[in-house]
């Protein structure tokens, strides 16, 4: 009896192993299978691969910051739209931050509304006046509809890549996108030739 029990309890963990392997490798399968979420980049105004829109615009702190053509510093930067009245932005906004940092990017938020509710927003987020701008003709320019929406332009001040943005992973798949040379996750789904999750 004692040896029909223990014969038992070892088929037992036999077939539950046996189980954990076929679960593991569909998984896998299916991690193959499912498309990379990332921004969404929409089909208006410049579009990747294009030089960005020449602009200067007016910081918070009072000076102008020029938006187009080469960056004097030699960094990728971040353009990332916002508006005081955008929930999503605010809860973003320190997201932002800390991977701008992380990557090397040159941030410039770009807001637009109120003039007071963007300093009261930038003060309380403690980003710095100089990197905020008062810009609704930036996001007239780029054709920003909907955010938070973020561009990312290389040091020679093209769009590299750019989309909608609600979590860090879409701010990584911007960067991605650059770094393999692809304009959008659209773009790469297309090469794959996998149907957009």
């Amino acid at each position: 009896m004692l040896l029909a029990s223990q014969m038992m309890l070892w088929f037992t963990v036999i077939a539950l192993a046996v189980a954990v392997v076929a679960l593991g490798r569909q998984v896998g399968v299916l991690h193959e299978r499912i498309a990379p979420v990332g921004a969404l980049a929409l089909g208006r105004g410049p579009q990747a691969g294009e030089a960005a829109p020449r602009l200067t615009v007016r910081s918070l702190a009072g000076g102008s910051v020029e938006i187009g053509g080469p960056l004097p510093g030699g960094a990728p930067r971040l353009l990332f739209f916002v508006s005081p009245t955008c929930p999503i932005c605010k809860s973003l906004l320190p997201t932002v931050k800390a991977f701008a940092a992380s990557e090397g990017l040159d941030l410039l938020y770009i807001g637009d509304g109120e003039l007071e509710q963007q300093r009261q927003m930038a003060q309380r987020l403690a980003i710095a006046p100089e990197h905020f701008a008062d810009a609704p003709e930036a996001g007239r320019a780029f054709q920003v509809s909907k955010l938070p929406y973020a561009v990312l332009v290389n040091e020679l001040g093209i769009i590299a890549a750019q989309g909608l943005v609600n979590s860090r992973e879409h701010l990584e798949s911007l960067v991605t996108a650059h770094e393999l040379g692809l304009r959008s996750v659209q773009e790469y789904l297309a090469r794959r030739g996998s149907p957009a999750a």
